[in-house]
């Protein structure tokens, strides 16, 4: 949409700012549409259900009340985070745009229903993903609209901090990430009594904080972001992106091949509410400090926009036959992110520690995007490229740049692990010897022994009565050789203990905490009387 036509829009929302808070309460949300509350029951069924493959906590908080944002993670052992790739499926950013959630609740109760039945289709993804779902972005503005004020689009900042929400009121949370934050500074992005408020300032809102640090944690592989059209086109999948020549950008995003391939299918698997064809792809623009953007910029994710059907709030009778008929593109991409990629985990070719490094695919490069960073916990990287031969580089402050080259990508992942040089090495993590790992051990005095680490000169051993290392009883780092002795003997009980190398650069990785017992008890055992004998 050009920036006209949007200034042509402001000004006739101005004119009807005041309805969210007098006319709206004659209009009613349709009971077909999940409350919170309700939306909250079902995920917390689920759980219980499925406690294995299904775990809910918060992606984060609303700005003004601090309400859950609702995040069901789906994947075999979903208490832990694994090494696999990570979708995010998410709804409700704009209050009223409520066929997000049901689009995003729709899917959790169809997938887990498949994986009840034994649907290897569902069974492969649940063991192969990790997968994200967030039905409300933005729960605070979704709770007003159940008020019955359904026109509110935004959260309910208090933006002029009296105390009193009024249509003052508000920020649009697709307006308040970082980039193209700066180009929305039309009249309706910059007054807050606009339904398309950007904020003062790129992530001022709690809800945008939340979704950021989501993605500097995981690097999302593929992210959905589910609408309902307010304005704009309808049925119509926007991908990433063109950035203007005019505001500082490249245009087409260095990925417009794969994006355009990917999102050209996406769309074409969904029948449209006439039935007469299918939804539309169309490319994004940076211009609003949005989510497609945001995701797309910062990690490479496969990110779409989509508008489902052809109004804001749909017809009840209307809404299970969306989101049915929106089902096979989700699925369709998830399957996506297990074919043609790139992927690999870097780490420190002594320490073997996995690093953030980025990784640069060469041809698919320019200076519109950010680094693209493996994930700090595991070192791994995943990008989805089009078919074509590619050269990696591998860089991270501190090592000796590494290229791979002549890396092919076709209809099947391929793996790059890659070890980089540090400029200044750390030892490795030694190997624990004595005691080993569940020693239960009748002396409560002798000496902890472990393995020589290459380049370490010193050694940091920690002993504490918990798994964390948090309760400690012993923390030396004065130790210059490859043992320490008791000399305090220990109480009866259970204790952990790890040991890590240190040099001139630092120290090193810790070794493996490993757990032992002591039981002195069982030998010196002082609890019975001494019998007496007498002599015969």
């Amino acid at each position: 949409m050009n920036r006209q036509r949007k200034n042509a829009i402001f000004i006739i929302m101005l004119a009807g700012l005041i309805i969210p808070f007098r006319a709206d309460q004659a209009q009613t949300l349709p009971d077909r549409y999940h409350r919170y509350s309700q939306a909250l029951s079902l995920l917390v069924s689920i759980q219980n259900a499925h406690p294995n493959i299904a775990k809910l906590d918060t992606m984060g908080f609303s700005t003004r009340f601090q309400i859950p944002m609702l995040r069901l993670k789906i994947s075999s052992a979903a208490n832990i985070d694994q090494d696999k790739p990570v979708a995010l499926i998410a709804g409700g950013v704009h209050a009223n745009e409520v066929l997000g959630p049901e689009m995003v609740l729709g899917f959790i109760e169809d997938f887990i229903r498949r994986d009840e039945s034994g649907d290897q289709r569902a069974i492969n993804l649940i063991n192969s993903l990790e997968i994200y779902c967030v039905p409300f972005i933005n729960p605070e503005g979704h709770i007003y609209v159940e008020g019955n004020h359904i026109r509110w689009r935004k959260n309910q900042c208090d933006n002029d901090s009296n105390g009193v929400f009024d249509f003052h009121d508000g920020v649009d949370n697709n307006r308040n990430y970082d980039i193209g934050w700066v180009y929305a500074n039309t009249p309706n992005a910059v007054t807050p009594e606009s339904s398309m408020y950007r904020g003062t300032a790129p992530f001022t809102q709690t809800e945008n904080i939340s979704m950021r640090d989501f993605g500097l944690r995981y690097h999302p592989t593929i992210a959905l972001d589910y609408h309902s059209p307010f304005y704009g086109l309808s049925e119509v999948i926007y991908y990433p992106w063109f950035w203007r020549v005019t505001d500082g950008g490249y245009g087409a995003a260095p990925d417009e091949a794969v994006m355009t391939a990917i999102s050209n299918q996406f769309a074409s698997l969904i029948v449209n509410d006439a039935g007469d064809s299918t939804y539309r792809s169309h490319r994004g623009v940076v211009e609003e400090g949005d989510f497609l953007a945001y995701y797309y910029g910062s990690f490479g994710t496969v990110s779409f926009t989509v508008e489902l059907s052809d109004t804001t709030i749909q017809r009840a009778s209307l809404v299970d036959s969306v989101i049915a008929r929106n089902l096979p593109s989700v699925y369709f991409l998830l399957e996506r992110i297990l074919q043609g990629r790139i992927t690999g985990v870097v780490r420190d070719s002594v320490t073997l520690e996995p690093l953030d490094a980025e990784v640069r695919v060469m041809e698919r490069h320019n200076n519109d995007i950010r680094p693209r960073l493996c994930r700090s916990d595991f070192g791994r990287y995943d990008r989805i490229l089009d078919p074509g031969s590619y050269t990696l580089r591998f860089t991270k402050s501190g090592y000796v740049t590494k290229f791979i080259y002549k890396v092919t990508v076709d209809s099947l992942p391929v793996t790059n692990d890659a070890l980089l040089v540090p400029l200044a090495p750390r030892p490795p993590a030694p190997t624990l010897l004595f005691p080993t790992d569940n020693h239960i051990l009748t002396d409560n005095q002798f000496i902890f022994d472990w393995s020589d680490a290459i380049l370490a000169n010193r050694y940091l051993i920690e002993i504490s009565t918990d798994s964390a290392m948090q309760n400690l009883i012993i923390s030396d780092s004065s130790l210059t050789i490859s043992s320490f002795p008791i000399f305090t003997p220990l109480s009866n009980g259970t204790y952990f203990w790890r040991v890590k190398g240190g040099n001139g650069n630092g120290w090193g990785l810790y070794a493996p905490t490993q757990r032992f017992i002591i039981d002195a008890q069982s030998v010196f055992d002082n609890s019975q009387p001494p019998k007496l004998f007498t002599p015969k």
